[in-house]
C-alpha cells in the first residue's frame, strides 16, 4: 500500500492541475470552434399548419461551432416535386412564423429532388434576416447565430420546404436537439 500513495498523489495533483486551468477543462474562446451544438428535424406534411397530405418528407440536421459563429447544415428532401425553396421560420409547433434564414431559393420554377438536395452548406450570422422578429408568432429576437441557436433550445424554430403545387410549405418539421448525427 505504502507504493500505492504516491500514484495517488501524483494522479490527484495532476486532476487538481488540470481542474484549476479552465482552458484545458472547459475549452477557452479559441477552442469553441471544436465543439458542436446539434439539432435536427423531421419533416411531413402532417406538421405544416395547416396539415397537407403529400408523399414528400424531409430530414435536416445542423451543427454549429461551439462559437457560435457558424454551422453546417444539410436537408433531405424525399419524393418532392418541383421544390422552390426551404426556410428556418421562427413560430412554436402549430404556428406559422416569419422566415428567419434561407435555406435554398428561390427557383420559380422548382426542382424534382429525391434524396439529399443540400449537404454541407454554411449559415453564418450574415444569413440571418435582419427585421424579421419578434412578430407575433415569434417570442424570439433572432439577430444573429447565437440567437437563432436559443430560439431552436426553446422549441420555437422550425424548417419549411416549399414547392409550386404548396407554396406556403408542403413538409415542415419543428427543430430540436440531437445527440448524434443519424
Amino acid at each position: 500500500m505504502t507504493r500505492m500513495r504516491p500514484m495517488k498523489l501524483v494522479a490527484c495533483t495532476m486532476l487538481a492541475g488540470l481542474l484549476a486551468v479552465p482552458g484545458i477543462v472547459y475549452g477557452d474562446d479559441d477552442d469553441d470552434d471544436d465543439l458542436e451544438v446539434k439539432f435536427g428535424a423531421r419533416l411531413s406534411g402532417a406538421e405544416e399548419v395547416p396539415a397537407v397530405d403529400t408523399d414528400t418528407s424531409g430530414r435536416f440536421r445542423v451543427r454549429f461551432n461551439g462559437a457560435l459563429t457558424s454551422g453546417e447544415y444539410r436537408l433531405r428532401v424525399n419524393e418532392g416535386q418541383r421544390v422552390t425553396q426551404a426556410h428556418l421560420h421562427c413560430a412554436p409547433r402549430g404556428a406559422n412564423g416569419p422566415v428567419v434564414v434561407f435555406l435554398a431559393g428561390l427557383h420559380d420554377r422548382g426542382w424534382d429532388v429525391d434524396g439529399k438536395w443540400i449537404n454541407n452548406a454554411t449559415v453564418t450570422d450574415a444569413n440571418v434576416i435582419q427585421g424579421a422578429t419578434p412578430s407575433a408568432t415569434c417570442p424570439e429576437d433572432i439577430d444573429d447565430l447565437a440567437d437563432l441557436v436559443a430560439a431552436m433550445d426553446n422549441g420555437n424554430i422550425y424548417v419549411n420546404v416549399h414547392t409550386r403545387a404548396r407554396p406556403s410549405g408542403e413538409v415542415r418539421g419543428q427543430v430540436a436537439a440531437k445527440d448524434d448525427d443519424d
